[in-house]
């Protein structure tokens, strides 16, 4: 392992020569690299200190330069045809925000063309392998990037039947992880950059969880019902856009449709029909729900994901039947699908 990054920091430093090559040769436009530079630099996470307060400039501007990248649609079945599920935030042509990290989501990350040294946190709804199993693959898969800066990994906190995120995390790769030889990487100082996590308790529509990645990005948090699976629906800010995530829900509070109130784009998952049973139920929306959400909502935007095959059959007609009620435009996700954001006004 020595040997191996003592390798990865000398090729590091080979890139480095060379980029100082080149940007010696095109000194005439070196102002406006620097100024590039700048506008891309993150403050590296700090875990103890968490900021609730939101960019008051992210609030005043009209949505632009942000869209949703859809990894994976399905679940955790094995035939269905589909990656499970993973969505990509974009920001000023760069991937920034990853929610969920499903089985196969970092294949489709690079398929996306996406590059894990933008990446400034990963949001994760909950910790069913269809929506998390593929994190360790990240960590890896990032040794072979240049990535240099601090990363956040958000996600619900634990109960009896599941971990929190910072145990999951560390069951995998902690010092006495599943995956320990990553473990480099959760310690301060001891790798190119730190993987720092958050747990986030139970939090309500009237108190949902805030924290401002940067500048240009913050982040909320509400706890929906999955039967007994901790659960977040996650709202992503940036460039004045608003992006909600349902995670899987049956919504039973009913306060879904009012988390995503006015949204640039609503994901939300459809994994069951009309018809399902009661275990079913207690786990996810069914399609009359759906509909009463996305048009409660007003979002400008909704997108159908998760797609089982119970629920596949039914799909076409859910969404007509939402563009008939809704008065934004309806999605049925597809694997690297990417919908722009931008205000119509």
């Amino acid at each position: 392992m020595k040997l191996e990054k003592c390798e990865k920091r000398r090729n590091k430093a080979h890139a480095l020569s060379l980029t100082m090559l080149v940007t010696a040769s095109i000194l005439s436009i070196s102002s406006v690299a620097q100024a590039s530079s700048t506008s891309l630099h993150q403050t590296p996470p700090k875990q103890e200190k968490l900021a609730s307060k939101e960019s008051e400039n992210t609030a005043s501007m009209a949505c632009d330069k942000v869209s949703v990248q859809v990894l994976g649609s399905g679940g955790p079945e094995l035939d269905d045809g589909r990656t499970s599920s993973a969505y990509l935030v974009w920001v000023d042509n760069k991937a920034r925000v990853l929610v969920d990290a499903g089985s196969g989501s970092s294949v489709q990350f690079g398929a996306a063309g996406a590059s894990f040294e933008t990446l400034d946190v990963i949001l994760l709804s909950h910790l069913h392998t269809d929506h998390s199993a593929d994190l360790p693959s990240f960590v890896k898969g990032g040794y072979f990037t240049n990535r240099e800066k601090n990363l956040w990994v958000m996600g619900p906190d634990g109960n009896e039947t599941m971990p929190s995120t910072n145990a999951y995390v560390s069951s995998l790769i902690g010092e006495e992880g599943a995956f320990r030889y990553l473990s480099s990487y959760t310690i301060e100082g001891q790798d190119d950059y730190t993987i720092s996590t958050k747990s986030v308790a139970n939090t309500i529509l009237e108190k949902p969880f805030e924290y401002a990645v940067n500048n240009d990005i913050s982040v909320e948090a509400m706890s929906v019902n999955h039967g007994p699976i901790p659960t977040l629906a996650w709202k992503v800010k940036a460039n004045g856009c608003e992006a909600v995530f349902s995670g899987d829900t049956n919504d039973k509070e009913g306060n879904l449709s009012r988390f995503a109130k006015n949204a640039d784009i609503l994901v939300l998952h459809n994994a069951i029909d009309d018809n399902a049973g009661r275990v079913a139920k207690n786990l996810h929306m069914t399609p009359t729900q759906i509909i009463d959400i996305a048009e409660q909502s007003k979002a400008k935007r909704i997108v159908l994901s998760h797609i089982m095959k119970r629920s596949e059959s039914g799909l076409d007609a859910l969404t007509e039947a939402i563009t008939v009620v809704a008065e934004g435009r309806v999605y049925a996700a597809q694997e690297l699908m990417n919908i722009e954001l931008l205000d119509d006004n």
